[in-house]
């Protein structure tokens, strides 16, 4: 029975962790994509 309610809980534990990680490495990206953008209109 224990391991039936902790089924449920790792996957949306996993994707979540995964839309995190998802999320910082786009808002690297936009970030990076602004800097080099600021740096060729100089």
């Amino acid at each position: 029975m224990n391991i039936a309610t902790n089924l449920p809980e790792q996957p949306t534990n996993d994707v979540s962790k995964f839309k995190e990680t998802l999320r910082e490495n786009l808002q690297f990206f936009k970030s990076l994509i602004y800097l080099t953008k600021k740096i060729f209109m100089l």
